[in-house]
């Protein structure tokens, strides 16, 4: 009996004497990962502030016994999501405030619920000058209790070392999948159309064959900005029209133009040209993706023409028209050009246009 008293009031020394121990060491800790990922800061912060996303590039996905659990929200303030694992436990992640493309700021509780306390989640999005890249910065912070200093020390876990790891594959992930995701596009075949013509305005330039979109984005963004300085009607999306095209010398004549309501009058010295299209029948292909993908979508065009016997009228320019693109829509995979090749008219005679 006084085996076991002892053993009783040595077990509490033992007890005392840890709790003593673990108490006094310090349990805050803050682990701060960043990565440059080559893509516009809107694309970055909306693949992250959608729950959903973290699927495709968490690294602690991998866990097979992952079972993640989604509310009908999952992205901005109030969101969250909650998870089961044998690994791991029982935990859940939710957004305590939102910034749209700027930071977020989030807690997460490991093998928990929702409402306890957690640990405090930062992240900053810092896009560069020219919204071609942006600097991610993911930090995690906060302060182990007694328990986690107990059960992290039996298991010789270093928190701030395995949070790291996480956080530097996690990121690596992140940026593999947004090139994948920004890359992604498609080409449409709709076939014979018509497409309506009206007044515009436009500037002509000529170039080489690969550098029309460098070269007419900048001109297509002063056209519109004189259109606005001047009270001009923008009646329709912004395109180009091919004048002329040189294989054999890799050049190419284009105009850039902005649809209006009506003829402008425009003085002599003016930086515009009031022109006038009119309404052609044409083999309309759409893409939707970057415009790295145009040549494609050319390829299939000519195919829809050889397949069908159409021809191409070589008196009628080609159009480009960007009816989604920068600076509205950041995402190029989200980006869409309209192209329509004018066909003869004695070929279309007998056919029904859509």
């Amino acid at each position: 009996m006084k085996f076991f008293k002892y053993l009783f009031f040595l077990l509490l020394i033992v007890f005392i004497g840890s709790a003593l121990y673990f108490g006094t060491q310090d349990g805050k800790f803050t682990v701060s990962e960043q990565i440059e990922i080559i893509a516009p800061v809107q694309v970055v912060f909306n693949e992250v502030s959608d729950y959903k996303n973290w699927e495709d590039w968490g690294s602690w996905m991998k866990d097979e016994s992952l079972k993640i659990h989604y509310p009908e929200n999952t992205k901005g303030e109030g969101s969250f999501y909650s998870w089961e694992s044998e690994k791991d436990g029982k935990g859940a992640m939710q957004t305590l405030s939102s910034h749209p493309h700027d930071s977020l700021i989030q807690k997460i509780i490991f093998d928990g619920a929702l409402e306890d306390d957690g640990y405090l989640v930062n992240w900053k999005f810092n896009p560069n000058t020219n919204n071609q890249k942006t600097t991610v910065t993911w930090e995690m912070k906060g302060e182990l209790g007694l328990k986690e200093k107990i059960l992290f020390a039996i298991k010789k876990i270093n928190i701030e070392s395995r949070i790291s790891e996480m956080y530097k594959k996690s990121l690596q992930n992140l940026d593999s999948v947004l090139q994948l995701k920004m890359n992604e596009y498609e080409i449409n075949v709709s076939g014979l159309t018509q497409r309506s013509g009206g007044f515009y305005l436009y500037n002509s330039t000529a170039s080489k064959q690969n550098e029309v979109s460098a070269k007419s984005a900048p001109m297509i963004s002063q056209l519109k900005t004189f259109m606005i300085e001047n009270n001009i009607p923008i009646d329709g999306s912004p395109f180009v029209a091919y004048l002329s095209w040189d294989e054999m010398n890799n050049s190419t004549i284009f105009s850039v133009g902005i649809p209006t309501t009506d003829r402008v009058i425009l003085p002599d010295n003016s930086p515009a040209i009031t022109g006038f299209m009119p309404t052609i029948s044409a083999v309309k292909v759409t893409l939707t993706g970057k415009h790295n993908y145009l040549s494609e979508a050319y390829e299939a065009a000519d195919k829809y023409l050889l397949d069908t016997g159409f021809n191409k009228d070589e008196n009628l320019s080609i159009v480009e028209v960007y009816t989604t693109s920068l600076p509205e829509e950041p995402n190029p995979a989200n980006w869409k050009t309209d192209i329509y090749i004018p066909v003869q008219q004695e070929n279309i005679e007998n056919n029904d246009l859509k």
